[in-house]
């Protein structure tokens, strides 16, 4: 029997071979039939062009580059190799540099968040700046990669950046490139070198601020919280991710096991592969008490599966406005024979609800949504007035001989301008009296988010249109050197504010009558071909 069975393996080994071999040359033509139109086309550029090309270096990343744009996704990356040493430096968050969390919106560089004690934060640098330019070179339509390699380098060294602040202001920085040491779990203001965490020593209420997720925030976490639980200040938790742009997803679910007994803390959906749940652990839970999470539009990644968990499992009101909406995860890939890294998407984060924080154009839902009555938005300009008082309280000093501790809330109004966290004390102190928790805002948080949206919208198209009336002027300026004026549309005196406009199709019928509120009518005449229409004739009475 034994002798049969070396042939009847051969055979079987055979057969498989033969049913999988066509399906692999198949699918290896395929890709070669997808390279074919691209080998076609640089055959004959190199071949035939008019100028030398580089063929070696500036192609096959332009090439890639194409690829990944048409994914319209920003967390996808192609490090080549002469970028990898400074991206490696990054991953591990070990770097010389500004210390700030960036991204790109609308062409430009931004600022997500400066990093704690970051030379960033020092200069002035500010959670939303838009970073204009860097050492004198615009970054609009600059990869962010490119942008980024401009802030890093050797610690001493420094680097001159222009910004607009949140009020349209421009402000010049040069900042003092140095080693990036990130602290990121904070009190209310500094007590000597360390944190204030107490908002009432009568009830053991608590203030504690994660300003991002990194390999020691959960244990810098837990020995904040342990402190205030010896101390008797752990009855209620605001919990405040504000402006806090995430991390990885082992430190948020670390974190969340803090806060949760039992439960799915989040999922996550690839593509290709099994889905992976993530479900609390009681070992290292703490008591059950009241609890809020602070959020904003700058709250990303981890901090929005920490907001999300805690909402969704009933542990936790969640108080401010809707979150960024970063709900994917990335994966490093090295490409073979040292040909650069690719760091892409794989997954997407889910809630315990089943909602998808991701962000995607054109749909109404994103991020983590406040409790309805918890909905507390903030105006850019009582934004910045927060964010400057708050600096002042976070500088090293030796405490007073009248410092106080404990804060309330009238105090934060007064000396930090932070109104959302005011609202939030006063309900965490109405639910540790034991009663309800109080609508302390407003219900809907989609509404009030596009409203944000909309807002910012609106004062980027005015500042586009403030580029065009400097634009415009410079063109005559220009003509008028060169002798070329043109008559001007209308007369540069002319007051048209709370005039009309009425408009007519061909045929003369007409369409509308508009009032004039406000603008400029000559500049947006000026983005028309227009020909004047000789008047009308009057009509002659017949006799």
């Amino acid at each position: 029997m034994k002798r049969f069975v070396a042939p009847v393996l051969l055979v079987a080994l055979v057969a498989t071979l033969l049913i999988q071999l066509p399906l692999a040359i198949a699918d290896r033509t395929s890709i070669y039939e997808w390279f074919d139109p691209i080998v076609d086309v640089r055959t004959l550029l190199v071949e035939r062009y008019v100028e030398p090309i580089d063929e070696e270096t500036e192609m096959p990343r332009a090439m890639i580059d194409a690829m990944l744009e048409t994914l319209d996704d920003p967390y996808t990356q192609y490090i080549p190799p002469a970028n990898l040493r400074e991206f490696n430096k990054q991953l591990r968050g070990t770097y010389a540099g500004i210390g700030a969390e960036v991204n790109q919106a609308d062409g430009y560089l931004v600022i997500v968040s400066p990093m704690d004690d970051s030379p960033a934060l020092r200069a002035g640098v500010m959670a939303g700046d838009v970073v204009l330019e860097i050492e004198g070179e615009s970054t609009f339509d600059q990869p962010l990669t490119d942008s980024v390699e401009k802030l890093t380098g050797e610690a001493g060294t420094p680097v001159s950046i222009r910004v607009r602040h949140l009020d349209d202001t421009e402000e010049s920085l040069t900042i003092v490139r140095d080693h990036i040491v990130t602290r990121t779990v904070k009190g209310l203001r500094r007590f000597g070198e360390g944190w204030s965490y107490c908002i009432d020593p009568n009830l053991g209420l608590s203030y504690i601020r994660v300003t991002q997720f990194n390999e020691a925030t959960v244990e810098e976490l837990r020995d904040a919280l342990r402190t205030r639980q010896t101390e008797g200040g752990l009855n209620g938790l605001i919990l405040d991710l504000r402006d806090n742009p995430g991390g990885g997803l082992p430190t948020a679910v670390d974190m969340a096991n803090l806060f949760l007994s039992e439960g799915t803390i989040v999922s996550v959906r690839p593509r290709v592969g099994r889905e992976a749940v993530y479900t609390a652990r009681p070992a290292s839970t703490l008591p059950d008490f009241p609890m809020i999470v602070m959020v904003n539009g700058a709250s990303a990644s981890a901090s929005e599966i920490i907001a999300g968990s805690l909402q969704d499992n009933g542990r936790a009101i969640v108080l401010g406005t809707r979150t960024y909406g970063k709900g994917s995860v990335q994966e490093v890939r090295a490409l073979p024979y040292n040909r650069g890294t690719l760091k892409l998407t794989t997954a997407h984060y889910y809630l315990p609800s089943g909602r998808n924080i991701n962000r995607k154009k054109g749909e109404a839902t994103w991020g983590v949504d406040p409790t309805p009555g918890f909905v507390v938005p903030v105006s850019d300009e009582d934004y910045l007035a927060s964010f400057r008082a708050r600096r002042e309280f976070e500088i090293i000093r030796a405490p007073a001989d009248d410092f106080e501790p404990c804060v309330d809330g009238p105090w934060i109004r007064e000396h930090l301008l932070d109104e959302p966290l005011a609202r939030a004390v006063t309900a965490l102190r109405a639910r540790a009296e034991g009663g309800d928790w109080p609508d302390v805002g407003e219900a809907d948080a989609g509404v009030i988010a596009m409203e944000i949206e909309l807002e910012r919208a609106f004062d980027r198209r005015t500042r586009l249109i403030e580029e065009l009336h400097r634009t415009e002027a410079t063109i005559d300026e220009l003509q008028a050197v060169a002798g070329e004026e043109d008559d001007p549309l209308l007369p540069p005196e002319l007051d048209l504010t709370d005039g009309t406009i009425t408009l007519h199709d061909r045929d003369g019928k007409q369409i509308g009558v508009y009032r004039i509120d406000a603008g400029d009518v000559s500049l947006a005449l000026g983005g028309m071909r227009l020909a004047p229409v000789p008047a009308s004739e009057p009509e002659t009475a017949q006799p």
